[in-house]
């Protein structure tokens, strides 16, 4: 799998919701709510024999806004939805990729991030991706 190809990927997919804007590299400033999808940690190779298939935890930051604004918090709930409009596990599990066969949202977890000296509301989502290996 190309990571560059895999990360514009799951950067199309967030694209699917309305009002999201999507960075598929880490941004040095960002307008939420945007979404960054930063490098997976970690990054597997030969989940199957041959080269037949390598796996990697890709990482997406979900920022909602200021860290002490209430409507960031329900701007964040929407996102961490198991689905709906605005979920990114349906978002990023119903997008038809070509850098990867299948995602997964497995988790989110919550943090406060520091980007361009603001302090943002986030969610850190993990997303099991499988694809190809290279012969």
């Amino acid at each position: 799998m190309n990571l560059a190809d895999v990360m514009d990927d799951l950067g199309a997919a967030c694209e699917q919701i309305d009002g999201l804007r999507v960075y598929p590299y880490w941004a040095d400033t960002i307008t939420p709510p945007a979404a960054v999808v930063v490098w997976p940690d970690p990054m597997t190779y030969d989940e199957t024999m041959a080269r037949g298939g390598d796996r990697a935890e890709m990482r997406l930051y979900v920022i909602a806004g200021r860290v002490d604004a209430r409507s960031a918090r329900d701007t964040l709930a929407r996102y961490v939805d198991g689905s709906g409009t605005h979920s990114i596990k349906q978002a990023v599990e119903s997008y038809t990729a070509t850098a990867y066969d299948t995602a997964r949202v497995m988790r989110a977890e919550f943090e406060n991030i520091i980007v361009g000296r603001v302090e943002y509301l986030s969610a850190l989502f993990y997303i099991d991706v499988m694809g190809k290996g290279a012969q």
